[in-house]
C-alpha cells in the first residue's frame, strides 16, 4: 500500500445556493468518515489558523486509487490539493547508520 500527504485548501464556494452547500458540507464530512473508515485516510489534521485547510495521510494500492478518492470528495471541484508520495525512512526500516 502506497502512503501519501496530501494538503487540502477549501477555496470559497461562490454562486452556490446556501441549502446545496451545506448539503455539500454534510455530505464532504460523511465522505470523510467513509474514507477514514477503510483506511484510505489514515490520519487528518486541521491547520490551526487555517479553518479551511487540511494535511493527511492517505494511503492506496496505486495512485489512480487516490485520484478516485480525492475526486469522489463532493468538494472537489473548489479544493486545492497538493500530494506528495511518501516512502518509509531508513530509520524506520531498522537500518543502521551508513558505513
Amino acid at each position: 500500500m502506497l502512503e501519501f500527504l496530501v494538503t487540502t485548501e477549501l477555496r470559497p464556494v461562490i454562486g452556490i445556493d446556501p441549502a446545496e452547500l451545506k448539503r455539500l458540507y454534510v455530505a464532504e464530512r460523511q465522505r470523510g468518515f467513509d474514507l477514514y473508515a477503510s483506511g484510505a485516510i489514515k490520519q487528518i489534521w486541521r491547520i490551526p489558523g487555517a479553518p479551511f485547510r487540511t494535511v493527511s495521510i492517505r494511503t492506496a494500492p496505486d495512485v489512480a486509487q487516490l485520484q478516485a478518492d480525492l475526486e469522489s470528495l463532493p468538494l472537489f471541484d473548489w479544493l486545492t490539493i497538493e500530494v506528495t508520495p511518501l516512502t518509509p525512512h531508513p530509520v524506520m526500516e531498522g537500518k543502521g547508520v551508513p558505513d
